[in-house]
């Protein structure tokens, strides 16, 4: 039987015990009948992480099988989860918590178990285990009362959604069973307690755990459980506990490996459908940054007697959820309100993924129907109304480097010392410039900084999925950042604005517009200058009219209406400085 290291045997004192979890001095063993003393005694040294008394317990004939529950302190209901020792012996890094304690009226309260003093030294209780008797591939007991189908864990799964690299490594290599129960699975939600927020420490290594997963068997990625794949179950069952980039990460990898997120479960519902109506906003975001626009806006396959699912587009689903929460929202839920707001989220990103095509396919025949169409329309124009904003961002990601360095140029040049060899000057002297010369000259030479893609990924941020608007203003955006940084002389002539000029022998006030780098050919052949805000809201517009919103808020020249952003795609073009000529932008 393989001994524990002599490193030390007690645990380091326990971290803070997350809100809504049990720590070890809350908590009771509560051994199954016919436990022995000693095996209670092993329990218990596993638990505590005492390797000696683990050691020592295994060698006079305790036994690595005993099954104990755990209970709260002060609680009399029976445990409904029992654990035999090698759970106990599996602790979390991270802090995570692993096991369940039985609280009153059969509540399940997450347990947060203290740590090995060493990685090693929880691998060697591990092995003695193992080489004691403990079977590697049994599953956590339930009371026989309660709910005996559910779902049950194994040690390494216990050991994935801790997060425990050496615990997985170490199981892995005495052979366990890691087939036929999605080991790659998102950790499920604590049901009787609220599990704490995912740490960055926590995702890190849970991260390393999936990754090795897949290194061990690349097919672990894609298994199914009851019809669903990992997609399905990351849709099912994520929520905002885990962080944007920890949900990219995990969803490239298990699809990379052969998860598909197109399937269809034995209903006919994706990924995308069942995101929408489990509300997880990362996943969503994920899921349309990758889908076809036909995926994004798929319908449920046709059934006799229920005309309507292929309609049952994901935006469908989204508007159905929320509209039922609304209903229900009574005061002081805080829960619902969360939902709502939730939903209204996933619509947002739903639409800004590409998903606006859906809301004609979305039925009015009742009430419910006209109460979930307009609940999309509202929420759409929040979005459209927000893309002002995310282009003046995109914007200014892209002609920041050249804002930052053509700024400390101009005020560096005229300290600049030089020796232009004229006679009778002194040499070196500082340069001389006229006004705003150095200015336009740091311009110029910044221009060489400023930084095209930066302006797409931040439309791209945005508007995440294929579309026609998005097509448009990535197009708009590419064209004003590439005029600004290299046909202006300074940032001044980029953003426009209220100054003094010398008119004669008097100073007099002129407001001068954002630069005009686009041109609006009419139908007599005249050319007319506008902005970037300009297209951008005719874009909008657009979409606004093809779809039926009313109410997108324009956020500039408001006293002109709509009226300064009048044209169509096809006059709209540039005038070429060399030759003075209009040049079509091909915009459509």
């Amino acid at each position: 039987m393989a001994q524990p290291s002599s490193a030390a045997s007690q645990a380091p004192p326990p971290a803070a015990v997350p809100p809504g979890c049990k720590g070890l001095d809350n908590v009771d063993i509560v051994p199954d009948e016919g436990v022995s003393p000693l095996s209670r005694q092993l329990l218990e040294g596993c638990l505590r992480r005492k390797a000696a008394q683990v050691t020592s317990l295994i060698g006079q004939g305790a036994d690595p099988r005993a099954i104990g529950g755990l209970r709260v302190r002060g609680s009399t209901d029976p445990s409904y989860w029992r654990y035999s020792c090698l759970f106990f012996a599996i602790d979390s890094p991270s802090n995570y918590p692993l096991l369940y304690a039985e609280g009153d009226d059969d509540t399940d309260v997450p347990v947060v178990l203290p740590q090995w003093s060493s990685r090693q030294l929880q691998r060697d209780v591990i092995n003695a285990l193992i080489d004691g008797g403990a079977d590697i591939n049994a599953s956590a007991h339930q009371r026989a009362d309660i709910n005996a189908s559910a779902k049950a864990d194994r040690p390494i799964k216990v050991a994935i959604a801790g997060g425990n690299l050496t615990a997985v490594e170490a199981l892995l290599a005495r052979q366990v069973d890691v087939r036929g129960f999605v080991v790659m699975q998102l950790p499920r939600l604590f049901e009787g307690g609220a599990a704490p927020s995912a740490t960055r420490e926590y995702e890190d290594a849970l991260m390393s755990v999936y990754r090795r997963l897949a290194q061990h068997d690349s097919t672990l990625a894609a298994e199914r459980w009851g019809g669903h794949n990992l997609v399905h179950l990351a849709a099912r069952n994520s929520t905002a506990e885990f962080s944007q980039s920890f949900i990219d990460e995990y969803l490239d990898l298990i699809t990379s490996h052969g998860a598909d997120m197109t399937a269809t479960d034995t209903t006919g519902w994706t990924p995308l459908h069942w995101v929408a109506g489990h509300g997880s906003p990362c996943v969503v975001h994920w899921l349309c940054r990758h889908l076809r626009s036909d995926d994004v806006n798929r319908g449920l396959p046709h059934l006799p007697g229920l005309p309507h699912l292929p309609n049952k587009t994901p935006l469908a689903v989204a508007a159905i959820y929320c509209t039922e929460q609304q209903q229900q929202q009574g005061e002081g839920n805080e829960e619902r309100s969360r939902l709502i707001r939730e939903y209204k989220t996933i619509i947002g990103v739903l639409l800004r993924g590409g998903a606006a095509p859906s809301i004609a396919r979305m039925p009015t025949a009742t009430e419910a129907h006209r109460r979930q169409r307009q609940l999309v329309l509202t929420e759409y124009a929040t979005v459209l109304s927000e893309l002002s904003e995310a282009v003046m961002s995109a914007i200014n990601a892209a002609l920041a480097p050249q804002r930052d360095h053509s700024m400390l140029l101009a005020r560096l040049l005229p300290l600049a010392p030089h020796h232009d060899g004229a006679h009778p000057h002194p040499s070196p002297s500082n340069m001389a410039f006229g006004p705003h010369e150095a200015e336009a000259i740091a311009w110029k030479i910044g221009a060489f900084l400023h930084e095209p893609p930066a302006a797409v990924a931040a439309i791209d941020q945005y508007l995440i999925g294929e579309s026609v608007l998005r097509r448009r203003v990535r197009a708009a955006v590419g064209h004003f950042v590439k005029s600004a940084a290299t046909q202006t002389s300074s940032n001044r002539e980029v953003v426009g604005g209220t100054r003094h000029e010398q008119q004669g022998d008097k100073r007099v006030k002129v407001t001068l517009p954002p630069l005009q780098c686009f041109a609006v050919r009419g139908s007599g052949g005249q050319v007319v200058g506008t902005g970037v805000r300009e297209v951008v809201h005719r874009a909008r517009l657009d979409e606004a009219v093809s779809h039926g919103v009313v109410g997108v808020v324009k956020g500039f020249n408001k006293h002109l209406g709509d009226q300064d952003c009048q044209f169509e795609w096809g006059q709209l073009g540039r005038i070429d400085k060399g030759t003075g000529l209009f040049v079509p932008l091909g915009i459509d």
